[in-house]
């Protein structure tokens, strides 16, 4: 079961680095860097809210969903197993 399993391992990571292609920059971070200086003061203004946006945004859902749970049992609404 374990030779298996090593070798299905092996075998999809051998094909994942065959198959893929060298890594290019976006479009976005050409132009970006081809910018005038007020523009790309913008650009990495957008870019920053960005990933704080892509950051806090599991943080967010982890917590909701935490206090949803929390309430649930406060107010004795979860079944009893």
């Amino acid at each position: 079961m374990t030779r298996s399993v090593v070798r299905s391992a092996v075998l999809a990571l051998s094909l994942g680095l065959v198959t893929t292609s060298a890594a290019t920059a976006c479009p976005n971070c050409k132009e970006a860097v081809a910018a005038q200086p007020s523009e790309a003061a913008g650009m990495a203004r957008g870019y920053n809210y960005s990933v704080l946006f892509m950051v806090a945004m599991p943080f967010t859902l982890l917590g909701a969903g935490a206090f949803m749970v929390t309430r649930a049992v406060k107010r004795g609404a979860l079944p009893e197993w």
